[in-house]
């Protein structure tokens, strides 16, 4: 006849928890995404305007110094 073990334990992995915290955590972006779309935060504008300002040095050409000369 087989030994059979009485005494017997149960462990449970950090994991279990995890998986909550990342459900919760989840379930929170999800209704404040959905707070910040009713609110119209994405949507989007019709015109989209990007400028680059530079600034007028008023030189014509630009100079380099060349290695190895003394000018």
């Amino acid at each position: 006849m087989a030994y059979q073990d009485r005494d017997t334990s149960r462990t449970e992995t950090a994991a279990l928890g995890a998986g909550w915290f990342i459900a919760g955590g989840l379930a929170v972006a999800l209704i404040i995404g959905g707070i910040l779309y009713t609110n119209g935060y994405f949507s989007s504008d019709d015109e989209v305007s990007i400028e680059l300002n530079l600034p007028n040095l008023d030189t014509k050409t630009i100079t380099t110094p060349i290695p190895g000369t003394d000018d």
